[in-house]
């Protein structure tokens, strides 16, 4: 199989079966049917490197090295050993760009200019979004960074508590089973939250009071306005969520929270 040259429109692939884990794991991980792209832009590179010019039936095997910053912590800085048999080869040919497509993927385009218009939107609309978010992460650092304290470990330890249970959720979400969580190391997971954690609960007290400084609320209708929202979010009836939310004890905390964020939209309005 070779990887395409010059093809605005095609691009090869091949299905894999078989990944092993690194040599400390103590078993092998079996995947059928794994879809790997060649030569695309989301590509790991050895996959189009050692799978390039393979034939429908053959078997490579190779190693691949992950980056420290890869998307997927489960892999980052680690080397996994793959052995890799070719099931098929397939080619990818993209829709012609016209009107006509435009309008297969929604009745709100009439033209292809619609869609490239709604691209654009959304685009500009993701930058002011990063951007907004990278001003506020300045802004917390700069409110601790002048008004530095000790919190309670108490406060902290919870905060780590509701970060690894966020994180655990997204393993879940990507597909890691029960048993491989229970084999993480908890304790070094821990600590390397702990950071994080003592600048979410100081950035928590700081906009605490200053919410209460500018006499800041969130009303019963904004409230549920934002279970609402939520349970939206998450394919839920409202009452369900709310429910919920009252079951936890979350309902306060979930204002608190509310409540801190229109502090910070308050301090990012008048910064400089």
């Amino acid at each position: 199989m070779a990887t395409p040259k010059g093809a605005e429109n095609k691009s090869e692939t091949a299905e894999a079966e078989g990944a092993d884990k690194p040599e400390n794991a103590p078993q092998p991980v079996q995947m059928d049917e794994v879809l790997v792209e060649i030569g695309g832009a989301n590509t790991i590179p050895e996959f189009t490197e050692y799978l390039s010019g393979a034939k429908a039936g053959e078997e490579r095997s190779f190693d691949v090295s992950y980056p420290e910053d890869f998307y997927d912590k489960r892999l980052a800085g680690q080397t996994f050993s793959y052995k890799v048999k070719v099931n098929a080869l397939k080619k990818k040919t993209l829709p012609e760009l016209n009107d006509d497509f435009a309008k297969e993927l929604s009745q709100d385009f009439q033209t292809i200019d619609d869609l490239k218009q709604r691209i654009r939107e959304n685009m500009e609309l993701q930058q002011k979004h990063k951007a907004e978010h990278e001003g506020k992460d300045k802004l917390i650092e700069e409110l601790i960074a002048k008004h530095d304290f000790p919190v309670p470990r108490a406060l902290v330890e919870h905060q780590i508590d509701l970060r690894l249970e966020r994180g655990l959720r997204a393993l879940a979400a990507q597909g890691m089973k029960t048993e491989e969580m229970r084999r993480m190391d908890f304790g070094r997971l821990r600590g390397g939250q702990r950071e994080a954690a003592v600048k979410e609960v100081k950035s928590s007290v700081l906009l605490a009071r200053i919410a209460e400084k500018e006499k800041i609320a969130v009303s019963d209708e904004e409230l549920e306005s934002e279970i609402a929202s939520m349970a939206q979010q998450m394919q839920q009836p409202v009452e369900e969520v709310k429910k919920r939310l009252m079951q936890d004890n979350a309902v306060e905390r979930l204002r608190d929270r509310m409540r801190s964020e229109k502090a910070l939209n308050l301090l990012y309005a008048n910064a400089d």
